[in-house]
C-alpha cells in the first residue's frame, strides 16, 4: 500500500493558516467533535461494561460472605481492582488513540487542514479523552462505593467524603496514566503491547517493592495520597489490622507517619506537574510529527 505524502507539508494555504495564531472557537469545535467521536464509538461501552466490574464483585460478596467489613471490600475493590488494573487499562485504552485512530480511520486530513497547530490537536483531543476517562472513572467508583456501602452499618463514617476523596483520587491517577500513554503512543507504534507490558512490570512490580524505583510509578503517589487520607483500619478476630500499611508495603511500626516517604501535597504536585510536563512533551513531538495516511491501492 502506498503511503500519501506528508500532509503536514502539503496543507492548502488559508488566510487564518498564515499565522497559525490560538483559534479558540476552532479549539472548541476540535474538542467538541472529539467528545462526539467518544460518544459514538463503542469504545465507551466496552470500557462501562469493564469498570462495572467492581460493583458487581462487591455485590457478590455482599449477598455470600456477609461478615466481611465495608472498610475491607472498600479497600480491595476501589484501592486495589480500580487503580491497579482498570484505571492504567482504561487510560491506555482510550490515550493510545488519540492520534492512532484518526490515522486508521484517515480523518487526520480533514484535521491537518483546518487553520489549527498540530500541538493543539493533540492538545484538544487529550482534553476530550480525559473527560471521558475521568467521568467514567467518577461514575464507576460512586457506583461501587454505593454498592458497598448501601444499608450497612458504616460505624458513624462520612462514606459520601470518602466517595469523594476516592474519586478524586482515581480521576488524579487516570489523568496522569492517560497523558503517559498519549505521549507514549506518539513515540511507540505498538502502544498497546508497550502500554500493557509497562502496567504489568512498572504499576504492577515495582510498584509493589520497598525500592526507590516505585516512585517512578503513578500508583506509589495515588496510593501513599490514599492512605493520608483514608484510613483503612479493619477490625479483625486476629486483632486490628491495616490493610493499607500491609497491601501497599508501608512499614508504619518504625516509621508511623510515613516520613520517609512524600508527603500528600508532594504527590498531588508530582501528579499535577508530570501530567503537565508529559502533555507539553507530547505536544511538542505531535507539532514536529509528519503524519502519514493510507491511500487506497492502485489497480
Amino acid at each position: 500500500m502506498n503511503s500519501a505524502p506528508a500532509l503536514a507539508q502539503n496543507e492548502p494555504s488559508s488566510p487564518g493558516r498564515a499565522g497559525r495564531g490560538l483559534n479558540l472557537s476552532a479549539f472548541w469545535t476540535l474538542y467538541a467533535f472529539s467528545l462526539r467521536q467518544h460518544r459514538h464509538g463503542k469504545r465507551w461501552i466496552i470500557m462501562a461494561a469493564l469498570m462495572l466490574l467492581p460493583a458487581g464483585l462487591a455485590l457478590l460478596v455482599r449477598n455470600t460472605a456477609h461478615n466481611v467489613p465495608p472498610v475491607a471490600m472498600e479497600f480491595i475493590f476501589c484501592f486495589m481492582l480500580i487503580p491497579q488494573a482498570l484505571l492504567p487499562l482504561v487510560a491506555l485504552i482510550y490515550a493510545s488513540g488519540i492520534i492512532q485512530d484518526e490515522q486508521e480511520d484517515q480523518t487526520i486530513t480533514y484535521l491537518l487542514i483546518r487553520p489549527i497547530p498540530k500541538w493543539a490537536i493533540y492538545t484538544m483531543k487529550l482534553l476530550a479523552t480525559l473527560t471521558v476517562a475521568v467521568g467514567l472513572t467518577v461514575v464507576f467508583t460512586s457506583l461501587t462505593y454505593a454498592v458497598i456501602y448501601w444499608g450497612a452499618d458504616t460505624h458513624g463514617q462520612n462514606i459520601l467524603l470518602r466517595c469523594l476523596k476516592a474519586s478524586a483520587i482515581h480521576a488524579t491517577a487516570v489523568v496522569a496514566y492517560c497523558c503517559l500513554f498519549g505521549l507514549m503512543s506518539l513515540m511507540a507504534k505498538r502502544i498497546l503491547i508497550v502500554g500493557i507490558l509497562y502496567i504489568a512490570i512498572f504499576e504492577g512490580l515495582f510498584a509493589n517493592l520497598a525500592f526507590g524505583i516505585r516512585l517512578l510509578t503513578v500508583i506509589y503517589y495515588t496510593r501513599l495520597i490514599a492512605y493520608r487520607t483514608l484510613p483503612f483500619i479493619v477490625s479483625t478476630p486476629f486483632g486490628t489490622q491495616d490493610f493499607a500499611a500491609e497491601a501497599w508495603q508501608l512499614d508504619v511500626r518504625t516509621d508511623p507517619k510515613l516520613l520517609e516517604h512524600p508527603q500528600f501535597a508532594t504527590c498531588v504536585i508530582v501528579l499535577s506537574v508530570g501530567s503537565l510536563v508529559l502533555t507539553i512533551l507530547a505536544a511538542f513531538l505531535c507539532s514536529k510529527r509528519e503524519f502519514y495516511v493510507k491511500t487506497a491501492e492502485k489497480a
